[in-house]
């Protein structure tokens, strides 16, 4: 964005001018905002998906199309964007589940309510039936796909913020 001076003298057609001139900035500043956020989020959604694909957590597709962004609940003088997935199956491919899931759990231990073998199945397993055929699991461990995804993005804040805000 490089270095904005406004310049003003005591009269009053200068001080109007320099009141103009704060507005124009403000606008300018929050249209650089909204552009960085939007390119925060279309990076996240692209990181996310690669995630997806070193964790090998593609089975029919729908996780991987399912990762999208949206614009979020409007903030004053700023801007919001969301990561998301509407895929059912997303929350067990990022924390695990059964007892697999319980020796390699997700890595933010902050997050409550969680359960992993919840109908205690334990090293026995259990049999689902997909696709015309029986199957047979003691579940999975965490692929934190979208944790590291927040992780990543992080990183890429500056980069983008030059890029952006120049």
């Amino acid at each position: 964005m490089g270095k904005t001076v406004i310049k003003c003298n005591l009269s009053e057609k200068s001080i109007r001018k320099a009141i103009q001139e704060l507005s124009q900035y403000k606008q300018d500043l929050n249209r650089k905002i909204e552009v960085f956020t939007e390119k925060l989020a279309q990076k996240g959604v692209e990181i996310a998906k690669m995630n997806i694909g070193a964790y090998d957590a593609i089975y029919t597709g729908e996780l991987l199309r399912s990762i999208n962004y949206e614009k979020g609940a409007v903030i004053q003088n700023g801007s919001k964007y969301i990561i998301y997935t509407n895929c059912q199956y997303a929350k067990f491919v990022e924390f695990g589940f059964g007892a697999v899931g319980a020796q390699h759990p997700h890595p933010d231990t902050s997050i409550v309510g969680w359960k992993y073998d919840v109908n205690e199945h334990g090293e026995s397993g259990w049999f689902y039936y997909k696709d015309g055929e029986w199957h047979w699991t003691k579940g999975f461990p965490s692929r934190p796909f979208l944790y590291e995804t927040a992780m990543q993005l992080t990183g890429e804040v500056v980069k983008i913020a030059k890029e952006v805000f120049g």
